[in-house]
């Protein structure tokens, strides 16, 4: 974490005081977020932490005070809103307790398998919860929405924006002077065509889609938190499965494969819902592969291309078999 200073830190401190009555003594910026959300850590007097989340957009926070309300009364631990409001810049903040623990990319080398295993288990057990008690608006809906607000999309495979024709990929994979890139993103276009049917028999199921290597505390070897719930997601909870196994394939490796045999085993998907979280996994890979292309990155983009080849095998074939060692 870094200590920040500046007129942004100033005004943050005035809003916290304005709305608190008490202004930090210093805040902390947290380095491990992929939101667009500067969040920091709050020292307070008496020793305390707050955690203030700060968005350059407004009513990013709206539901979130709601979503965690409704996420503790199924057992989840999870934050408390104790402050929220606008900033004077135009964009939204909120204040919320502080959770110990860190992420749990970052202490995948001090657990042993069995409390990887318990930490799996139980972020399973939640989303089960997830799926089976929290609202689905009447009207359904796929995609990202306040819990029981109608999500904005008709049918799951939207939320991967507008397929291109099957004949434009085979004649991709055609070509000579196609590059890898061109090939696993006709690959990729040719696996979704395939899982159209399967995308058509899912109805919208609520589950946390942004728990994964991240956004899962551990203190101790042991869970002691999930944050970040803004929003959450309707469609197939196997989408988290899919994130989670392509950020341990391209930012774990070996050090994350207890962790990914453990969620695999208690997800539990097979044959068509296999292929479906090779897709999604490969689908997050593959805009981190054009990254590093993009970039010059030679070492990064050896690395995604072994990842994404076993990715898509996987969501290519239904009897492929999943690993985590590189």
């Amino acid at each position: 974490m870094d200590a920040q200073d500046g007129n942004d830190d100033a005004a943050i401190a005035q809003c916290m005081a304005d709305v608190l009555g008490e202004r930090p003594l210093r805040l902390e910026r947290q380095v491990f977020t992929h939101s667009g959300n500067a969040v920091y850590r709050a020292r307070m007097a008496g020793d305390r932490s707050l955690t203030v989340r700060v968005s350059p957009e407004a009513q990013t926070f709206l539901h979130t005070r709601s979503n965690l309300a409704m996420l503790r009364g199924l057992g989840l631990p999870v934050q408390t809103v104790l402050a929220h409001d606008a900033m004077p810049s135009g964009g939204d903040f909120v204040v919320l307790d502080w959770l110990p623990g860190r992420d749990l990319f970052y202490v995948f080398g001090s657990l042993d398998v069995r409390q990887t295993e318990r930490i799996a288990e139980t972020v399973v057990a939640f989303q089960c919860k997830v799926a089976q008690r929290l609202p689905v608006a009447a009207d359904g809906g796929f995609g990202w929405a306040a819990i029981g607000a109608r999500a904005p999309h008709a049918r799951w495979t939207e939320i991967f924006g507008e397929p291109a024709p099957v004949a434009l990929h085979a004649a991709t994979l055609a070509r000579t002077d196609a590059t890898a890139l061109d090939c696993f993103r006709a690959r990729l276009g040719l696996v979704r065509a395939s899982l159209e049917d399967y995308f058509d028999t899912l109805r919208p199921v609520c589950f946390l889609d942004d728990l994964t290597i991240k956004n899962v505390l551990v203190d101790d070897g042991e869970l002691s938190g999930l944050i970040d719930f803004d929003t959450v997601c309707y469609g197939d909870p196997l989408l988290v499965l899919g994130a989670t196994l392509a950020h341990i394939g391209t930012e774990v490796g070996e050090r994350g494969g207890s962790y990914a045999e453990a969620l695999l085993r208690c997800w539990a998907p097979q044959r068509e819902r296999m292929r479906a979280t090779g897709f999604y996994a490969s689908l997050w890979v593959i805009g981190l592969l054009s990254l590093a292309i993009e970039q010059d990155n030679a070492a990064r983009t050896r690395l995604l291309t072994s990842v994404l080849e076993h990715l898509l095998s996987v969501a290519e074939s239904p009897t492929a078999m999943l690993r985590f060692s590189r």
